[in-house]
């Protein structure tokens, strides 16, 4: 049986996430795979998914100052403790324009995938739907 090493977040660039899209990996959440094999090869999709991702970490952790979870009130869709917060994907799509990038399904898949489980600077970022 073929060991898979687990993915520790540590492509932290497009161009890390594109020199290992054939390289299996055990991803949070998403099992054994490679990238490619989950995001296809676009490499373009891969550089726009990382420019709405460096929107959505800074928007993260923004957001961490002043979030409360018993107010209900988050841009991001965020729910749970402050160090542990699920994100709405169709509320951070919206907030942060991924529209203007490309493909919905394509993006948001890509983020997930290398993103989902990080432990961010303000706490841990989750993906819910």
């Amino acid at each position: 049986m073929e060991k898979v090493k687990k993915y520790n977040y540590e492509w932290k660039t497009a161009d890390e996430a594109i020199a290992h899209l054939h390289e299996k990996r055990d991803f949070e959440s998403w099992g054994i795979d490679t990238l490619a094999g989950l995001c296809g090869t676009d490499e373009e999709s891969y550089r726009k998914a990382d420019t709405l991702w460096q929107r959505l970490r800074a928007a993260f952790n923004k957001e961490a100052e002043h979030y409360d979870p018993e107010t209900n009130y988050s841009k991001l869709g965020s729910v749970g403790d402050k160090a542990r917060r699920e994100v709405l994907r169709s509320a951070w799509w919206d907030l942060l324009n991924g529209d203007e990038l490309g493909d919905y399904s394509q993006l948001t898949t890509i983020i997930e995938v290398l993103h989902n489980g990080e432990q961010l600077e303000t706490g841990v970022i989750l993906f819910g739907s």
